[in-house]
């Protein structure tokens, strides 16, 4: 336990993940109180077979570049055979690095030192001549595709093929869910978790917390759209984010 001095703070936990997930044990690490109240949910691709020829011919790719651990797990998933030596990977965000590392990848992930796309992109572009290069980029249906133009841009082959899709819960399962959390704050990673969230509940709903805390500049853009101020952490983690929430917290008298 890293904090034990906050007063008992509920945090809705709006990302689709178990009580044991890492955003959880994150926030209780440093004191606060974690509920689940998922307002998207992960589901495969309409299509799988695309994700699956591309998993079964990893070795026939010079880089792979996934924007979520996410992207990493279904790949991963899709693929039988073991992890290609010497295939050249790049993440956005260091859980997602950990997570290609976990999979076999060597050499070491290109991971920037921010967050967001943008930032592994100004990392990733001087590292190569890209012309010509087979890239596979594993995406959500909604994801951004900001990196995947920037690559093709510099002439690069890029493979984008579905990974899984974020699907709105029911209406009633997230009012229900947040009712009964009746939380004091919460954590919110991604824009359309934010749409959701607001045109479920309403702006007012979220904008009466003590605090929310976006991962990420553009979530916090999709907040501030409707008018809700967001803490935005330093680094796009989930241990970043709780010790947001924590230093926002009031300390017991």
């Amino acid at each position: 336990m890293i904090v034990t001095s906050l007063q008992p703070w509920t945090i809705v936990v709006t990302r689709d993940e178990p009580p044991a997930g890492a955003l959880h044990e994150a926030l209780r690490a440093f004191g606060l109180t974690p509920i689940s109240c998922a307002v998207m949910e992960v589901q495969p691709p309409v299509d799988p077979a695309p994700l699956r020829r591309a998993a079964a011919n990893l070795e026939g790719y010079e880089w792979l570049v996934c924007a979520s651990r996410r992207s990493v797990d279904a790949l991963v998933r899709s693929r039988s055979d073991p992890w290609p030596r010497g295939l050249r990977t790049a993440a956005v965000g260091h859980a997602t690095a950990l997570a290609l590392v976990d999979a076999g990848a060597e050499p070491a992930p290109v991971v920037a030192s921010d967050s967001g796309s943008e930032a592994l992109s100004a990392r990733l572009l001087p590292l190569d001549t890209w012309r010509g290069r087979r890239v596979l980029a594993p995406i959500a249906t909604e994801g951004r595709r900001d990196l995947v133009e920037s690559l093709r841009a510099k002439g690069a082959l890029v493979d984008d093929v579905e990974a899984y899709r974020m699907v709105p819960r029911p209406d009633a399962a997230i009012r229900e869910a947040w009712v009964a959390a009746s939380p004091d704050a919460t954590v919110i990673a991604s824009p359309q978790t934010a749409e959701t969230l607001v045109r479920v509940l309403g702006a007012d709903a979220v904008r009466a917390l003590k605090a929310v805390v976006a991962i990420g500049a553009t979530t916090a853009a999709a907040l501030a759209a409707h008018g809700i101020v967001a803490t935005v952490p330093a680094t796009a983690n989930f241990t970043d984010a709780a010790r947001c929430l924590a230093a926002l917290a009031p300390k017991r008298a």
